[in-house]
């Protein structure tokens, strides 16, 4: 009888380490997709460009819900008249967006990097410049490209070497479509992941326990 107990004791404590074993397992995946999302969905992707008329350069976008454009242009500052912001016009092409842009003003003092955030030729709404240009779907779901043409420059910039980038729609700091909120908490994984290394090395512990037990029991 008491062997029966001991048995059916032993059977209850491994079914439940397994389930344990599975919560654990689900949530170690949940954490491992969600953090290789988060990371699609926050990076910012660059293209090297020439400014030039007629150089153009091309990406693959990624992206898990339609979104909007939202861009920057980086170029090195002009030595003989560093505020300076000479005219680049440009096409962007997308498989729902044809549409051209140009460089605006830029941001943050003469002396660093030049950073101009890259606006419609059309007026746009006041909140463009944080929710993005073009389309609601200029960037559809999935897989898409991107494609940036210059179409005019200034001579004062012209031949040279810059980068635009595809500015993402999630930020630690940024937000831009409540489509992405899920993804947010994906920022910390690290210290997520640190956490569940606790009742993993428990459930490690207890399955070891759980197996030099058995053979006495037997």
């Amino acid at each position: 009888m008491t062997d029966d107990v001991s048995v059916k004791g032993t059977r209850v404590l491994r079914i439940t380490l397994w389930v344990f074993w599975g919560l654990w397992a689900a949530a170690c995946v949940v954490l491992a997709v969600g953090a290789v999302a988060n990371h699609l969905a926050s990076r910012t992707q660059t293209l090297p460009l020439v400014l030039s008329p007629g150089a153009s350069a091309e990406i693959t976008v990624y992206r898990f819900i339609d979104d909007r454009l939202r861009l920057r242009l980086r170029y090195p500052p002009n030595a003989a008249d560093p505020a300076l912001d000479p005219e680049v016009l440009m096409r962007i092409e997308t498989p729902n967006e044809h549409a051209d842009f140009r460089a605006s003003l830029r941001s943050g003092p003469p002396a660093t990097e030049v950073v101009r955030r890259v606006e419609t030729v059309e007026t746009a709404g006041f909140t463009a410049a944080y929710f993005g240009y073009g389309r609601g779907d200029a960037l559809p779901r999935g897989r898409s490209w991107l494609r940036v043409t210059v179409l005019e420059v200034e001579p004062a910039l012209a031949g040279r070497p810059a980068t635009v980038e595809l500015q993402p729609p999630l930020d630690l700091l940024k937000l831009t479509d409540l489509d992405y909120i899920w993804l947010w908490p994906f920022f910390f994984w690290k210290l997520v992941a640190l956490l569940l290394l606790i009742p993993g090395i428990a459930l490690v512990i207890f399955t070891i326990a759980l197996r030099r037990k058995g053979p006495r029991a037997a």
